[in-house]
């Protein structure tokens, strides 16, 4: 309310004292300059003086009137005090608003229209009013509603045309007035307290009881609105006369950007469909029973009326070259600098249902203009997010789909209000959760509609890097792929995924048929990567790769092997993180921490078995060596056999020509029969085998190498 009050008052000290008046906000108040009407005021008393008397004495209002709807106090039935009180009255600045009245009075008679009128009536009536009255009511008419080829579009501001419901807003407008006396020959002294208190937030005692709409949530009355069980509706006439004083500038037929295929709401200033992204109140209901929502422009500059008409007359805002259709897409214009220059921030508001079937302006807070780095990179994700949209929309689309919908959403609002890695990486979760929900129903209709995701570029991993060991790890295994080229990329054990380039270089993937290749399921983060291990290694060996189908572009640090033995890392987080960065290609060496392998603690097991799981034949003392693994490593290990998968790698080695070192506890004496004398931990055995899926770099399989070898051999045996 009060926003549209200063609007209110800057808009009727420009156009009826001074054209020249500018305003501004400062520290959330509204500050105004007049040349004209400060002219003789030399101090901040004689200045608010002036305001005063210009509106107790001088101002005009505006015909404000809604004579299509029923309510309006035109018809019938309506209660016509106020229109009866305003249509007869003699005083000089009232004379338009009486003459517009006894003008729509005679077309109604003419119309033949005694009760409220029906759907026909109302757009006649409409078309008529707009050829036939004033420009100042067709500035109101502009702003509550714009006109289609078959029929109206409605201002989620002002209702359904000017009325809330039973509520007509015109109707209120003019019953104010006549509570105001401004019908008479002037205000008297209690219209004056209450301009103080609407003008400068002067307390006063005694507003009226009225119905204030959906403007004023905290004055709509209603259960625990004051002591006691319910409360009344309260409200100064002054606010509510200049808050529809400042709806005026929000017009809706000036709006020059309206997209082809956009809806009313777009064709608003500012106005947006509602979107549940952004504040944590929302239900599943809101986005569908809303009216929408309205992002209120603030500068700090002064600007002129005639500015402010192109500010709102524009409405721009502005996301990858179309006008913004909701909530996410104008965070995203405010985030990539698609709004006007000048405008410092936003105040978001949603018109939500929410007491009864009574809508109120609830605040969603606000967005500070300023350009995030990486926004442009979300357009390349708008045609999957589309397709995923209108598959959400099916009344058949399972829930968790709509759910995960709401999360990527969530997910691209903060980003874009808050910038930095941490909230672009939880959009890149966020997809990752939307893929293994799509990945999960296979038939279903999400499934058929969105195909799974493609097309992001490596720049998404930069922006998402925080830094943290565990995008580390998921980056490394997100990578890993067959350098064969016979088996795919790890996502397909993941999801049932074919993914190839395109006849445009670009890359293409579509869902496919039941795989065996995917083995990842509800199970916990070490299990999944041991049967990721089992199962690469069981297809290399069936599709005859000459090497390790574990190649990768990035690469875990010892150390951060060594914590993961450890446990010590966000498990749940690197499975996140893993689902949504193994959507995005990996160009080799894009992970710039620096690897920290000077004092890792590692088991000997893990540096003993890791040199049979390598993509590359180990080099060693220049020569390369191809180590024969065994397939069966990963099952063995996943049972608890640490051991005997220990003398299974100390037997490959020495095949291999190489000099394992013996055991700590052989006293220099290799015997493999002391590994599996050893006890180990429950389930090491199937986390050891989720480490050894970890990519490492050739600097760190040397600090294995010489951790496990004797110096080697002068001639090897390759095999």
């Amino acid at each position: 309310m009060n926003y549209l009050k200063a609007l209110g008052i800057l808009r009727l000290v420009s156009e009826q004292k001074d054209e020249d008046a500018c305003g501004w906000w400062k520290n959330d108040v509204f500050w105004l300059r007049s040349p004209v009407l400060f002219k003789e005021a030399a101090t901040e008393e004689a200045k608010r003086d002036a305001l005063v008397k210009f509106f107790l004495e001088e101002y005009k209002p505006t015909p404000i009137v809604a004579p299509w709807a029923g309510g309006s106090g035109f018809f019938r039935k309506d209660n016509k005090k106020a229109v009866e009180a305003l249509g007869k009255s003699k005083t000089p600045r009232i004379r338009l608003y009486a003459k517009v009245i006894q003008s729509i009075q005679a077309i109604i008679e003419e119309e033949k229209i005694g009760d409220k009128p029906k759907k026909g009536d109302k757009t006649r009536l409409i078309r008529r009013y707009r050829r036939e009255l004033p420009d100042d009511v067709i500035g109101w008419m502009d702003a509550a509603m714009v006109l289609w080829q078959d029929g109206q579009g409605f201002a989620p501001l002002l209702g359904t045309g000017g009325n809330d419901g039973r509520f007509d807003f015109s109707q209120n407008f003019m019953l104010r007035l006549v509570t105001l006396g401004i019908h008479n020959a002037g205000p008297d002294s209690r219209a004056a307290r209450w301009l103080d208190n609407a003008l400068f937030g002067d307390p006063i005692a005694g507003l009226t009881a009225a119905a204030v709409g959906q403007f004023a949530p905290g004055r709509a009355g209603g259960p625990n609105a004051t002591q006691g069980m319910q409360g009344d509706a309260t409200d100064n006439p002054w606010d509510f006369v200049l808050m529809i004083e400042g709806a005026l500038l929000l017009g809706g037929a000036a709006v020059r950007r309206l997209g082809v295929g956009l809806d009313s709401k777009s064709a608003f200033p500012f106005t947006v469909r509602s979107s549940m992204a952004g504040f944590a109140s929302s239900s599943d209901s809101d986005a569908a029973t809303g009216r929408g929502e309205i992002w209120l422009p603030l500068w700090s500059r002064p600007a002129r009326l005639a500015e402010l008409r192109v500010l709102f007359g524009e409405g721009r805002a502005e996301v990858t070259g179309r006008q913004a259709r909701d909530g996410v897409d104008f965070v995203r214009a405010v985030a990539s600098l698609g709004v006007d220059r000048g405008v410092q921030q936003f105040i978001r508001l949603s018109f939500l249902k929410r007491s009864g079937k009574a809508f109120l302006a609830a605040p969603l807070g606000r967005v500070l203009v300023r350009q995030q780095e990486s926004v442009d990179l979300l357009r390349q994700l708008d045609p999957w997010l589309d397709r995923f949209r209108r598959a959400c929309a099916d009344n058949n689309a399972p829930p968790r789909f709509k759910a995960a919908l709401r999360n990527i959403e969530k997910a691209i609002f903060e980003f874009c209000r808050y910038g930095g890695p941490t909230f672009f990486q939880a959009i890149d979760v966020a997809l990752g959760r939307a893929e293994r929900e799509l990945a999960l129903s296979a038939g279903k209709v999400g499934k058929r509609t969105t195909s799974p995701i493609v097309g992001l570029s490596a720049d998404w991993i930069a922006a998402a890097n925080d830094n943290t060991t565990e995008f580390e790890i998921a980056l490394a295994l997100a990578g890993i792929y067959d350098g064969n080229g016979k088996i795919g990329w790890l996502r397909a054990n993941l999801e049932p995924v074919v993914v190839w380039r395109g006849d445009n270089g670009g890359l293409a993937a579509k869902w496919a048929e039941k795989d065996r290749a995917v083995v990842w399921n509800s199970a916990n983060l070490s299990a999944n990567l041991a049967a990721v291990l089992r199962r690469r290694l069981v297809d290399g060996e069936r599709n005859g790769c000459p090497n390790l189908p574990l190649a990768a572009h990035n690469f875990a640090s010892l150390n951060t092997v060594s914590r993961f033995l450890a446990g010590e890392l966000d498990e749940r987080r690197i499975e996140d993180l893993l689902w949504g960065l193994m959507l995005l290609p990996q160009p080799p060496g894009i992970l710039s921490r620096p690897a920290d392998d000077a004092n890792a603690p590692l088991p000997r097991a893990f540096a003993l078995l890791k040199l049979l799981l390598l993509p590359q034949p180990l080099t060693v003392n220049g020569l390369s060596v191809t180590i024969k693994t065994e397939s069966s490593i990963a099952a063995l290990l996943t049972a608890g056999h640490v051991g005997e998968v220990c003398r299974i790698a100390m037997r490959r080695l020495r095949a291999s020509g190489l000099s394992p070192l013996p055991h700590p506890r052989s006293g220099g004496v290799v015997r493999d029969a002391d590994w599996q004398e050893l006890e180990y931990l429950d389930n090491f055995g199937q986390r050891l085998a989720a480490a050894l899926l970890l990519p490492l770099s050739c600097k760190s399989v040397g600090r294995l190498r010489d951790l496990v070898l004797r110096e080697a051999a002068t001639e090897l045996h390759i095999t």
